[in-house]
């Protein structure tokens, strides 16, 4: 997820590497990618069942936990702009604005407790692509809003399950929302959610 205007140009990577400076000194993207993944299973492993009430803090408390041994910059907001193919995400001077907007309008719904289950894959699939354009983190937004939405539907009274999730359908489908189109998140979701 390079920035449109190149990597040169882009803080987080090794000068003329496609590689994200890091506490361990890993110059190879792959072996980056490898030893991140480890070290995130192991930390998610770890993260408590967070407070009912979240917001934009308790989404950095999450990516601090898990990225703290990788990257200096664990659990901050992004300070460069990223796309994925031709979507950008949110441009970086409007994360904290954007995301306490949506946080505030997650707690105005009770953070989607006490609702039906077809409800709560609706607003659950409106919130998830949202949160998704807001991608707040220069890596790691997926696994963290992943997480987010774990606990947020244990609290709840939800499990999402997302083991028979296609990666190209759900790529897709994080896509189509990020463009404004929540239904194929919710046809997702559907599969996904299931009563605790």
């Amino acid at each position: 997820m390079s920035s449109k205007y190149g990597d040169d140009r882009d803080p987080y990577l090794y000068p003329a590497l496609n590689v994200m400076r890091n506490r361990l000194g890993i110059r190879q993207a792959q072996r980056l990618e490898q030893t991140a993944w480890e070290i995130t299973s192991l930390r998610a492993a770890t993260l408590p069942l967070g407070p009912r009430g979240r917001g934009l803090p308790y989404l950095c408390f999450i990516h601090h936990q898990l990225y703290q041994d990788i990257f200096d910059w664990a659990g901050q907001f992004r300070e460069v702009d990223i796309y994925q193919g031709d979507t950008p995400f949110c441009h970086f001077a409007w994360i904290e604005k954007e995301g306490n907007a949506l946080m505030r309008a997650l707690e105005e719904e009770g953070y989607l407790s006490g609702i039906s289950r077809a409800t709560f894959v609706t607003r659950l699939s409106w919130y998830y692509g949202e949160i998704n354009v807001l991608h707040p983190f220069r890596v790691g937004s997926g696994l963290v809003q992943r997480i987010f939405f774990e606990q947020l539907a244990l609290h709840a009274g939800f499990v999402l399950d997302w083991r028979d999730i296609d990666p190209d359908s759900w790529s897709q489908a994080n896509q189509l929302g990020a463009m404004g189109d929540p239904e194929p998140l919710e046809r997702i979701f559907r599969k996904v959610v299931s009563e605790a």
